[in-house]
């Protein structure tokens, strides 16, 4: 059994007989990982008030060769969820995102760049609301980080290069967008004008959407994409779309 030292973000916690915790956290050079938490509901040395979600936190933890729970042993502040619990769309934000890192990664699998994008979304979350499109951007980074990202720059089937003002064909199937020639013979949706462009100019942080029809459609676009690429329904997603859109 060796012990650990890491960074980490809680992603989720529960309580575990009578005084112990389960939390998964997502660490910066192992990735996520379940970790027991040993009397934590009432040490008030080692883990007072550390293991709330959105944390980030110093640990040290003790691991067996092979498979199995971890087991921590110290956890430190180094930054709390404080700003987050502000306001519930503040909150679902967070959520979302961290259900999102949580339920698109395997347990020990390093990934840090997308332990600093998760870094990045929630201190954000603490300074100011996200809109939909801030929400978005995020989202099409840790996709990209993950290799889950939409193709919306050629056709996903013919690879022809497809200008702007044509780019209203989407194939949740295929993954990306369709010239017309493609679209004849693969299932699709068609895109109000502009959307697809949106959809990149939000990538580039160029602009935001230019209104509410474009950003429910856009919305329409990613669940579809979504849902039957990964096979993943984001509880905290459904709440969080009460405030957004």
């Amino acid at each position: 059994m060796s012990l650990h030292k890491d960074e980490a973000f809680v992603l989720f916690k529960r309580a575990y007989g009578e005084s112990d915790k389960i939390i998964r956290l997502f660490t910066r050079t192992s990735g996520k990982i379940a970790a027991i938490a040993k009397g934590a509901s009432k040490s008030q040395k080692r883990f007072m008030n550390t293991l709330e979600p959105f944390n980030y936190i110093r640990i040290e933890y003790f691991e067996k060769s092979g498979k199995g729970m971890a087991r921590l042993e110290n956890a430190d502040i180094i930054e709390t969820n404080s700003g987050i619990e502000a306001s519930l769309q503040k909150a679902c934000t967070a959520s979302f995102f961290t259900e999102f890192v949580d339920r698109l990664t395997k347990e020990k699998e390093p990934h840090e760049p997308l332990f600093l994008a998760l870094k990045e979304v929630l201190f954000a979350v603490k300074r100011h609301m996200f809109s939909y499109a801030d929400i978005l951007y995020y989202q099409f980074l840790m996709l990209d980080m993950l290799g889950y990202m939409p193709n919306f720059d050629s056709c996903v089937y013919c690879a022809s290069t497809i200008p702007n003002e044509k780019k209203v064909l989407f194939s949740k199937e295929r993954g990306g967008i369709l010239c017309v020639n493609c679209a004849r013979f693969i299932p699709h949706t068609v895109c109000g004008e502009g959307v697809i462009p949106g959809l990149m100019s939000i990538i580039n942080q160029e602009k935001q959407f230019a209104n509410i029809i474009f950003e429910r459609q856009a919305q329409d676009i990613m669940e579809g994409f979504m849902s039957f690429h990964l096979d993943v329904e984001f509880r905290s997603y459904r709440l969080l779309k009460s405030f957004i859109l």
